[in-house]
């Protein structure tokens, strides 16, 4: 997440003025490049088919609401056999395809729903002033990309409850690294012997004398 500049990429876009409101402050901000490339065939083109403006929320202004106002622009694609007739301008620093946010502004948000969650996430950030609803930001959290981790080779196993005294599942913990990678929804030896052909980096074991 970039908040070291005043725009999302200063590279990419130049800001025309600045539009103060009452509870708001919008950024008219329009595009730099003289060119742009066609998302199907890759091929830049200065052919330029029409304009158009698109509204995106940004990071707050010391607490205060601030939005962009995008200056964009649409082309004609110059490659003769491209499917792509006309294409818009993608500015992926900026922000996503569709997106009504900016790409730094979502990173905050994700941040926010990864420390506190929904309810007290979309709390703290409307006191910051990024508003959100607690279901926005379980989607973010839900959308994160999952780390990649090296394959585990030393593997914990032990049971826990679901429901104690009714319902047990298997947890799994890599013990090199000290955390856990995955739960079994029982503790049957069957369950486990199936994660194990899935995973035939594991060298050793370490679990407790339980009968399964």
């Amino acid at each position: 997440m970039n908040i070291t500049t005043l725009l999302a990429d200063p590279a990419a876009i130049r800001l025309e003025c600045i539009r103060p409101e009452l509870r708001s402050i919008t950024l008219i901000v329009k595009t730099t490049s003289p060119q742009a490339l066609c998302p199907r065939c890759a091929k830049a083109s200065t052919r330029l088919h029409s304009r158009y403006i698109r509204t995106v929320a940004d990071l707050p202004w010391h607490g205060v609401a601030a939005r962009l106002q995008l200056h964009t622009r649409r082309f004609f694609c110059s490659t003769i056999d491209c499917p792509q007739r006309i294409f818009c301008e993608r500015l992926p620093a900026v922000v996503a395809r569709y997106a009504r946010r900016t790409v730094r502004l979502s990173d905050a948000l994700q941040l926010i729903g990864f420390a506190l969650g929904g309810e007290a996430g979309a709390r703290a950030a409307i006191k910051l002033g990024m508003s959100v609803s607690p279901d926005t930001l379980l989607r973010r959290i839900r959308q994160a990309a999952l780390p990649t981790y090296p394959l585990p080779r030393v593997l914990g196993v032990d049971d826990w409850a679901f429901c104690r005294g009714q319902r047990y599942g298997t947890i799994l913990v890599d013990l090199e690294r000290h955390c856990r990678i995955d739960l079994l929804p029982d503790r049957q030896a069957e369950t486990l012997c199936t994660w194990l052909s899935a995973h035939p980096s594991i060298e050793i074991i370490s679990r407790d004398r339980a009968p399964a």
